[in-house]
């Protein structure tokens, strides 16, 4: 290889090198994982900016608060940039708090708040707010409660179908 071609590939491939590494700055140039967009394909229209928290590419999304799961995760609405709202579950890790003060689960509901999301993953990896926050001090989660195993009708059919087996040998023995 001559001197000036390796003189030139040496910057070409510092270029491509770096330009792998290259940030996002606008929402159009994020390119989300397929996860997110399997939890909700309309993401991209409710991103507002990319910027850098934490040394990391975050998508900033604003949302209002709805209600809390016992799963640790939260109903919102999310704000789309044409100005309709779109009913979301997101996922939160629990040391993820508003302001870093306030537990997502306890926000009274309507409340508005701007939320950090990775582009490779649906979850909440931070949260803030300029408004002021009345903390609900009791959240009531309905619980579901099911059955026991032992309240199924099998059990029950089979309870009857021994009886009338051991009714069907007496009978049989008596006749004999």
């Amino acid at each position: 290889m001559s001197r000036s071609k390796w003189l030139w590939s040496v910057p070409a491939m510092l270029l491509a090198m770096f330009s792998s590494l290259a940030q996002a700055t606008d929402c159009s140039e994020v390119q989300w994982h397929s996860d997110v967009l399997a939890k909700y394909p309309e993401i991209a229209k409710a991103c507002q900016a990319v910027v850098m928290r934490d040394g990391e590419e975050r998508v900033e999304i604003k949302a209002d608060f709805v209600r809390a799961h016992p799963n640790h995760s939260i109903t919102l609405d999310v704000h789309e940039n044409d100005g309709t709202k779109e009913a979301v579950t997101v996922k939160f890790n629990r040391d993820v708090k508003l302001n870093d003060q306030v537990d997502l689960d306890r926000l009274p509901r309507g409340y508005e708040m701007t939320l950090y999301i990775p582009h490779d993953r649906f979850e909440i990896v931070h949260a803030t707010s300029d408004e002021p926050v009345e903390i609900i001090e009791e959240v009531v989660v309905a619980e579901v409660t099911y059955l026991p195993d032992t309240a199924s009708p099998w059990y029950l059919i089979g309870a009857l179908g021994s009886w009338l087996f051991a009714v069907a040998m007496v009978m049989r023995l008596r006749r004999r």
